[in-house]
């Protein structure tokens, strides 16, 4: 990993990322103060002190009005760059999944042989029912495949949340998800009457 060393005081020693942590496989307790990682001769620890960890937070308070200029030298700075993503080793050809239907299409690599590309095509179109192109098309899936549930404690007094009133654009929007969940079969209603929570609206990357 390379880090960038500023000469400032700060409530840190050293800010690492998540991708930093997960190469280690590194377990972090801010509670604590602790972070501990495999090594080959055991679990190594790094641990924090509670006095210089508030007294470096209290002088990066009372310096924050205080413009300065730090300079870093040597480093090349590489802005945000994004996560390299997996790419084809090789050109790849769109085949249909059907005769005459553009939308569902597969990829296939451009130099396998005629003999085994031809098999392979053959074989995905032969058994085009197992592709799912939309949640419609998933029936449901066996509670023993796979479920969500939610992790309560049973200990715990159920609270009801005051109810959200949401704007008509958000309101349809709930409304066309559930009803989709519901046709699939996803989810199915039930009746609390001492539990409730408001459901939550969150923005894709496409912008739905």
């Amino acid at each position: 990993m390379t880090f960038l060393v500023v000469d400032t005081p700060n409530p840190y020693n050293a800010i690492i990322g998540r991708l930093g942590l997960n190469l280690m496989e590194a377990i972090v307790s801010t509670r604590h103060l602790l972070m501990k990682f495999p090594t080959r001769f055991g679990v190594g620890e790094v641990r924090g002190d509670q006095q210089a960890a508030r007294q470096c937070y209290k002088t990066a308070i009372m310096d924050k009005k205080k413009d300065k200029v730090l300079p870093i030298a040597n480093v090349e700075l590489r802005g945000d760059v994004e996560p390299e993503r997996p790419q084809p080793v090789e050109d790849v050809i769109q085949v249909p999944l059907e005769e005459g239907n553009t939308e569902r299409v597969f990829q296939v690599g451009s130099q396998l042989g005629e003999v085994e590309k031809g098999e392979l095509i053959t074989f995905l179109q032969d058994n085009r029912d197992v592709f799912d192109w939309s949640t419609e098309e998933v029936p449901g899936i066996n509670a023993n495949v796979m479920v969500h549930k939610l992790s309560v404690d049973p200990m715990r007094h159920l609270t009801r949340q005051k109810k959200k009133n949401f704007a008509p654009k958000r309101q349809q929007a709930i409304a066309e998800e559930v009803s989709k969940l519901l046709h699939t079969g996803f989810i199915r209603e039930v009746h609390y009457s001492d539990w409730l929570a408001n459901p939550v609206l969150v923005k894709k990357a496409n912008g739905k």
